[in-house]
């Protein structure tokens, strides 16, 4: 679990700019699981953790775009699983953090409705490491050489710009 301190649903609509329920319609979903405290019943508040305000941001940033909220949540997951397989080689290694302090640069790529790339570069990468997910069930997860090449319509998002944005450092 990240450190710090927890953050209030308050404080992330304030961060973010939406309202309360918008962000709870996430959490309903499952889209971004908070990392302090979920609810569980009657007087019981989410606390929230810089990660889960970035995966806010990642999340509403999908769906302005109009993307389904299942694809937002395979996002959130990969950039989980993204971030745990980087820490094993990069002592520290967190998210938003690496984004704002690091001087990593993360976007993800939709390339025609139905394939996935994470692309990160920068420091701490010899070379990019691209992550591919195919938006099948179940979602199979893939290490590539390359950016595809051939494709009808592609969407980037640029990450590192939604965790600058979005932290309290950025």
């Amino acid at each position: 679990m990240p450190g710090g301190e927890p953050i209030t649903l308050k404080e992330v609509q304030l961060r973010l700019g939406v309202p309360q329920h918008v962000l709870i319609h996430l959490c309903e979903k499952g889209v971004v699981e908070p990392d302090f405290a979920e609810t569980s019943g009657r007087g019981k508040r989410r606390e929230f953790s810089e990660r889960n305000a970035f995966e806010f941001g990642v999340a509403l940033a999908l769906r302005r775009l109009e993307l389904p909220v299942a694809t937002a949540a395979l996002v959130v997951r990969l950039l989980r699983s993204f971030t745990k397989a980087v820490a094993k080689t990069s002592a520290g290694f967190a998210l938003p953090d690496a984004l704002v302090e690091r001087e990593v640069g993360l976007t993800v790529h939709l390339y025609d409705g139905e394939a996935l790339v994470l692309a990160a570069s920068g420091a701490g990468f010899k070379r990019p490491l691209l992550l591919g997910a195919r938006l099948v069930e179940p979602p199979r997860v893939a290490k590539l050489d390359r950016l595809p090449q051939e494709y009808e319509a592609h969407l980037e998002v640029n990450l590192t710009a939604i965790a600058r944005r979005v932290t309290k450092r950025g």
